[in-house]
């Protein structure tokens, strides 16, 4: 079956399981693909995500937002897989494609990893506010021509560590294009370079076709 129409089936499935307008509003789609080293055999599984936890470069002070998805979408190595062509338990690699992205893009950053001990990835992210395309980014050709671009309208900030940190928030005006900034019962107007910190957590994007 075409990747379109298993996808389109898997996506129909979904909202006729689980219709509501958080579905509508905040849920994708993404393709995910095994492959057997040993006979070359593929298993594509149709999987729909609220949200996208991209990982951070692990060995640089700073990095974009665009790397971070790059890193999401690489290729990666699965042990002791069974595949289901030649019945072998054997190595695997994994690619995941975009397909289908929601109005409203949620993006978590993974700053918090575990090599023994768990730690904050202090990482300055420059992630776009007023134009974030993933046009090229989506393996679903039919949806590319739509060129959806995003723009950040909220960020969640966390200051310190795992064991002892601090939230805050900054959100952009619905009819302005001010910033303000959400600490506790302190609410203040921002200026837009503050928008970006090494702070940034979560992000979220609204999809606008302009």
């Amino acid at each position: 079956m075409p990747d379109a129409s298993a996808a389109g089936l898997a996506w129909d499935d979904f909202k006729d399981n689980n219709r509501s307008f958080i579905l509508d509003l905040f849920w994708g789609q993404h393709k995910s693909t095994l492959r057997c080293a040993n006979c070359g055999g593929t298993a594509v599984r149709w999987e729909t995500f609220s949200h996208l936890s991209v990982p951070m470069p692990s060995s640089s002070s700073s990095c974009s937002l665009r790397e971070c998805l790059r890193l999401y979408l690489a290729e990666g190595t699965i042990q002791d897989w069974r595949c289901s062509h030649c019945d072998s338990s054997t190595e695997a690699t994994k690619t995941l494609d975009l397909w289908h992205l929601p109005p409203i893009l949620i993006v978590h950053l993974q700053r918090f990893y575990n090599d023994g001990a768990w730690r904050k990835n202090k990482c300055y992210v420059d992630f776009p506010i007023d134009d974030l395309e993933l046009s090229p980014l989506i393996a679903n050709q039919q949806a590319r021509h739509l060129r959806d671009r995003y723009q950040l309208y909220s960020v969640i900030n966390h200051y310190g560590s795992m064991e002892e940190g601090h939230y805050t928030a900054f959100c952009r005006g619905v009819d302005t294009v001010r910033w303000h900034g959400y600490n506790d019962d302190d609410v203040h107007q921002i200026s837009r370079g503050a928008v970006q910190s090494e702070a940034g957590y979560v992000l979220f994007y609204f999809r606008s076709k302009s």
